[in-house]
């Protein structure tokens, strides 16, 4: 409760206990507490409930009673009685923090996310932050797509209780699909390698290959494709890393045997047509996309590899209105998409795209692209 003067307070001394131990305000309160705490234990819940109301009809605002009235609600699943008592119980109390946070996890059980957005920002601004309140809003900015804002209150969920593995790894993807590899690689240390699955050292293998640390990466791919041969995301990088590291042999053969397998996915069709790409096969690699698109014509990362298929082709302005449609519909696609291909590209290439797209409505793509080549 939020005022001062509701909080018990322990007494001073043993006379004092001794006056409280008499009064009958505790002899009722202790008498309910033992008839609560039975009627619980053998799950009397009618019981409870008739006990409680009867209370409220006669001190309509008892507050120990509403509380807990409204925990029988959620715990027997009656939601209707539970919403219809969480009203009632901000109606009397509408500063409690308690049952303003109830409320907000009503909705968000209920999936209103905009009702228990708004509930959620109401608290965390008047400083109710608990972790259960930060660790909802995060999961309400996730649903609507509000990764910045999740990342700032999951980075606080964290810090005030320790470790979450849920959260944590969640926090890992929202930094790497945002393209910041630093901070999830920074957020990757807190899960010991022991406990990283495949998922997590696919990222860790990437977060080193932005880095240019190609060793790592690929002793971390080289870790996966032991247990996952025929994945073709791994077998794309493995190829790439080993033509890096002038390990041509093994590039070829981790690209071929790519090659060779049926792909299962829009986005395995897409990779396949990069590695297809990487070795001037530009008519396999449009047959790919094109399959793409014909069963799904709105797949990102399709649309992506058509603009960088246009590009190695010199067809600039083709690439740049499939690449602006990345940018603008599924930004952090394009951010970390480009993050990886832009180290396969001339950058005379790019350079002669950036000049050559120069309509207004490409501004902000242009100048994105320029900024992360560091073209002036």
């Amino acid at each position: 409760m939020n005022k001062a003067n509701e909080i018990p307070i322990h007494p001073a001394s043993e006379s004092e206990e001794a006056a409280i131990l008499k009064t009958e305000e505790y002899k009722l309160d202790s008498y309910f507490l033992s008839v609560n705490a039975h009627k619980r234990l053998y799950k009397k819940f009618d019981e409870l409930e008739q006990d409680f109301i009867e209370i409220i009809n006669n001190v309509p605002a008892y507050y120990p009673t509403i509380f807990e009235l409204c925990n029988l609600y959620g715990e027997t699943g009656n939601r209707y009685k539970y919403k219809e008592m969480l009203d009632y119980a901000i109606k009397k109390f509408p500063h409690d923090e308690f049952f303003l946070i109830m409320n907000a996890r009503y909705h968000y059980d209920s999936k209103d996310f905009a009702s228990a957005r708004k509930a959620l920002e109401a608290l965390a601004s008047d400083g109710v932050r608990p972790p259960i309140v930060m660790k909802l809003l995060g999961n309400v900015y996730l649903n609507f797509k509000q990764k910045t804002p999740a990342i700032e209150v999951f980075r606080q969920y964290l810090s005030e209780i320790g470790e979450d593995r849920e959260i944590r790894m969640e926090l890992i993807r929202l930094y790497f699909e945002s393209g910041d590899f630093i901070n999830a690689m920074l957020e990757l240390k807190h899960i010991a390698e022991k406990e990283r699955d495949a998922e997590l050292k696919k990222i860790e293998a990437i977060c080193y290959y932005y880095k240019e640390d190609y060793k790592k990466s690929l002793e971390l791919f080289s870790s996966i494709y032991r247990h996952f041969s025929d994945d073709i995301f791994t077998l794309m990088y493995l190829g790439d890393i080993c033509f890096r590291l002038k390990k041509n042999y093994r590039g070829e053969y981790y690209w071929e045997r790519a090659l060779k397998i049926d792909p299962k996915s829009a986005e395995e069709r897409a990779y396949l047509a990069r590695i297809n790409l990487f070795i001037n096969e530009y008519e396999r690699a449009y047959a790919f996309i094109d399959f793409n698109f014909k069963k799904f014509p709105n797949h990102y990362l399709s649309i992506f590899m058509m603009g960088l298929i246009c590009l190695c082709e010199d067809k600039y302005h083709l690439a740049a209105a499939h690449w602006l449609k990345v940018y603008a519909q599924k930004r952090d696609m394009f951010i970390f998409e480009f993050e990886m291909i832009k180290k396969t590209l001339k950058l005379e290439r790019i350079k002669e795209f950036v000049v050559k797209v120069s309509e207004a409505e490409y501004n902000e793509l242009r100048d994105y692209i320029k900024q992360r080549c560091d073209i002036k």
